[in-house]
């Protein structure tokens, strides 16, 4: 009971004081007032929401990056664009590795990873490489002789974008009755994915044209059996699949076919210069 008379007293003598002039007629500062009557209690600074641990994923890369063909129409695949300009050059021959697998039917493109290994995937494309075994197994230089439309003088029929092997092996697109792309012959279209080919490793339009502008001259290419069992190459086989040849031929006009290929020939590091090379001397 005292300690209440006390406070009740304490509080009447602070309000007299708020209220009462001193000697020079002012009121008692803010300061005191507000220390009579107010406790501050600063208000905490909230604390900042937890960081997320999570590490997000690497979005997955198409299969048509690697394998552009997969999305284009049957007259890509085998017309003819009408550009017969020469190559300038070509990037360096240790650019890339290529790598033919006859198990599978697929010619694999490898780029550097930092180390300096073939491990980076560039390109993937359906083939058809020789019946009866008839392209040689083994590790090739790529040769500077490349001819764009030419006659096969065995069997006179044409191909586009020849890129020679060894010997007389070649990367070059299915074939053509004559020197015009109308006249394809669908069958060697059909047939990619199979062995089909006198030794040469036929291809679409698209794919023959990457290697013949694209690959340097030096340039490792490994043919290999290839292994039935191997499932890292059987999945690519198995999404490389083409646009489904019409029924009706289509006609095919130079210059007019479309273009949805992820690469042009003015983007090509020009690392080595442009040589003619020669199918006799192997160069």
């Amino acid at each position: 009971m005292k300690k209440r008379y006390l406070t009740l007293a304490a509080l009447f003598f602070a309000a007299a004081a708020l209220l009462t002039f001193d000697r020079s007629g002012e009121l008692p500062p803010d300061s005191v007032r507000t220390e009579l009557f107010h406790t501050v209690t600063p208000l905490a600074t909230p604390a900042p929401p937890p960081r997320s641990t999570e590490v997000s994923e690497p979005e997955e890369t198409p299969f048509s990056q690697y394998a552009p063909t997969v999305n284009m129409r049957f007259s890509e695949l085998v017309g003819d664009n009408g550009d017969y300009e020469t190559p300038k050059g070509y990037p360096a021959a240790d650019t890339y590795r290529v790598i033919v697998d006859i198990a599978h039917q697929v010619v694999l493109v490898y780029g550097k990873d930092d180390t300096g290994a073939y491990t980076v995937p560039i390109r993937y494309m359906l083939c058809s490489t020789g019946l009866n075994n008839r392209t040689p197994r083994g590790t090739f230089s790529l040769k500077r002789y490349r001819v764009r439309f030419g006659l096969f003088r065995n069997d006179k029929t044409y191909g586009q974008y020849w890129t020679l092997i060894n010997g007389r092996i070649y990367f070059h697109s299915m074939l053509y009755a004559e020197r015009d792309a109308n006249t394809y012959i669908g069958e060697t279209y059909d047939l990619l994915g199979t062995p089909a080919s006198h030794g040469c490793i036929r291809l679409t339009v698209p794919d023959a044209r990457f290697i013949y502008y694209n690959l340097g001259y030096g340039t490792e290419i490994e043919i290999r059996d290839g292994d039935p069992n191997d499932g890292e190459t059987a999945a690519i086989r198995a999404q490389l699949v083409l646009a489904k040849q019409p029924e009706e031929r289509v006609e095919l006009l130079p210059g007019e076919i479309p273009y949805t290929d992820d690469w042009r020939i003015e983007d090509v590091p020009l690392e080595l210069p442009y040589e003619e090379g020669s199918q006799k001397k192997q160069r």
